[in-house]
């Protein structure tokens, strides 16, 4: 519908601003509902907790609570973007109006003559000046009658999907519409775009032609950098309930069924050849394994994506959002996790976790990075941290066999350099500030991508480092400088460094004595990179941090030790916290011995 001159002059947009308050109040109330139930089921003596309620009937009870909080996180998400919609709207609204009444007061009445409906009439009594005067008025009336029809149009589409008021037919039109946007899109990735033209070319898009693409064709833009943060959440969200749902629900029974029929035959022993074990398995015995094995996998991929949706599920602990960036389900799984919305944040953290990190038990990453976000809050009052967990690479497996390997930094490093250029481009609050924190392999895949690829980030924080494939800080492109590192004492990494000769650290079985690598004492090793982080010649500032586990716990058990930096209990969480609030001044530094 086209804004009209007196529509607009007359319009008042108390009721509309009323309108998204109440929207986000609805918000409010879900999201409280949400934390109630998930209460009931989470908390240690809780009504619906395994240890007040055991068996199949408690079981249900949990799942139907899941269930419900899941829509209830739904429709609060939607109700918070259609109050963001209508508050945008508002604002441009009133802009348009703004603009309309700054004519109105400029236009020249002895020049022009201006009607009840907006039209400019020149005086010609004294020639054809008046003319072009009259058509520049015209001009600034009609841009801010677009600027307010745009605003509504935006609105009414926002609404539509949000709000689920547009029918099937209208949200397959609007996909349809926008088909050739999706179509543009597609060559602008296949011929290798930036992040910052990806966002310069989102940007020129009406809200209509966006929530099009999202609707139709969620797939193109969820793990897209460029794309705006919430945008990549809600189309993510969408993939990952269209992926959960195309599992077979019958799935645990089939696979208790084929359990009961191998239990079986183990019983009367046919699941051996000529019942003789030197026989073999039977082709029966052995079909039942493959199909088990296949239903298993297909269970185990189910309830990593489950409790990825879980973990996303309501508000983090320090009342922001989570949002979905991006995940894919296949091999160990990737994933990627604001809490908070780095878009609009003052400060963010990309954090990446190390060897063994994968989508299950990716909740534990999600965890961490609250952590950073909670105690960067509470170090920079009145400003916003957010803080990413990204395991958008192939993480090693095993320390023993994998970590010493260059080959999965190398694979991740294209891709966190663009991922940090997308977070730059979408960035919409000023400077920002953003800093990369690496724990163990994490740094290492830090490191490599600052130095082969470059990275858009302000600093850069090592944690329990064997090496940032660098042999020197000034190499990770940011400055010396912007470079922290910290190691705890008797942390098991150190056996990938000789900086602490003394120290028989040890992680997952390797010792410095048996790689041998202690032989000059000088202190400069490490596995990647052939410079030990912590030393004095790499150029890095090291900070203070705790021999803990991750219970808060003193420790010497070096594996134990290496999980334990992202607690509120160990000093290393808060001198991360001064570091990506970019307050380095107030840093704790490490004792001399």
């Amino acid at each position: 519908m086209t804004i009209t001159y007196n529509t607009l002059l007359e319009a008042d947009f108390g009721a509309p601003e009323a309108s998204g308050e109440a929207w986000m109040k609805l918000y409010g109330a879900l999201e409280e509902q949400a934390a109630t139930l998930v209460d009931l089921k989470a908390k240690d003596g809780s009504a619906f907790g395994i240890d007040n309620w055991d068996g199949e009937s408690g079981e249900g009870a949990r799942e139907r609570v899941r269930d419900a909080v899941l829509a209830l996180d739904e429709r609060s998400a939607a109700a918070r973007r259609v109050s963001v919609a209508i508050t945008d709207a508002v604002e441009e609204f009133e802009g348009a109006q703004t603009d309309l009444n700054d004519v109105i007061a400029e236009t020249d009445r002895e020049k022009v003559t201006l009607t009840d409906t907006g039209s400019v009439i020149p005086d010609t009594s004294t020639g054809t000046d008046n003319v072009y005067y009259a058509e520049g008025l015209s001009s600034r009336i009609a841009a801010a009658l677009d600027r307010a029809t745009e605003a509504d149009e935006a609105l009414k589409a926002a609404i539509g999907t949000w709000a689920e008021t547009f029918s099937e037919s209208e949200r397959l039109a609007m996909a349809a519409d926008a088909s050739d946007e999706a179509g543009e899109l597609q060559e602008l990735i296949d011929s290798g775009a930036s992040p910052e033209a990806i966002t310069d070319w989102w940007n020129g898009l009406t809200e209509a032609e966006r929530l099009g693409i999202l609707e139709g064709d969620p797939a193109l833009i969820a793990g897209l950098d460029g794309i705006p943060t919430d945008t990549r959440d809600a189309a993510n969200r969408d993939l990952l309930d269209a992926e959960l749902d195309r599992f077979n629900p019958t799935l645990d029974g089939d696979i208790a069924d084929i359990e009961a029929q191998m239990a079986a035959m183990e019983a009367d022993g046919t699941d051996w050849l000529n019942r003789g074990r030197s026989s073999g398995y039977s082709p029966e015995y052995e079909a039942l394994q493959e199909q088990l094995e296949a239903l298993q996998s297909e269970r185990d991929q189910r309830d990593s994506l489950m409790s990825l949706q879980d973990a996303i599920t309501g508000q983090a602990s320090t009342g922001q959002e989570y949002y979905l960036i991006g995940y894919d389900s296949a091999e160990d799984g990737r994933a990627i996790v604001s809490v908070g919305n780095p878009d609009t944040a003052d400060n963010t953290a990309v954090y990446v976790p190390g060897t063994t990190a994968e989508l299950d038990g990716f909740g534990n990453e999600i965890d961490r990075a609250e952590a950073l976000a909670a105690a960067s809050n509470d170090v920079a009052s009145g400003q916003e941290t957010a803080a990413i967990a990204w395991l958008d690479y192939d993480a090693p497996d095993e320390v023993k066999y994998d970590a010493f390997s260059m080959e999965y930094a190398e694979q991740a490093g294209s891709t966190l350099s663009s991922f940090t250029e997308g977070l730059s481009a979408t960035h919409t609050n000023g400077d920002g500030h953003t800093t990369l924190v690496g724990h163990s392999y994490g740094t290492t895949v830090i490191g490599h991508t600052a130095a082969e690829h470059g990275v858009d980030a302000d600093k850069i924080i090592a944690v329990a480092s064997p090496g940032l494939d660098t042999a020197h800080a000034d190499e990770l492109g940011i400055g010396a400088e912007n470079v922290y590192v910290t190691t705890a004492e008797d942390d098991g990494i150190l056996a990938s460094t000789d900086d602490y000769s003394w120290v028989e650290a040890t992680l997952d079985g390797i010792t410095q004595t048996e790689q041998g690598r202690d032989s000059d004492g000088d202190g400069a090793y490490a596995w990647h990179g052939e410079a030990n982080p912590l030393h004095e010649d790499y150029g890095a500032t090291q900070f203070s941090s705790e021999s803990l586990d991750s219970k808060g716990n003193e420790s010497t058990d070096g594996s134990d030790i290496h999980g334990g930096y992202f607690i509120p209990e160990n000093v290393a969480l808060e001198n991360m916290a001064y570091i990506i609030t970019d307050q380095p001044d107030r840093l704790q530094p490490v004792e001399e011995s």
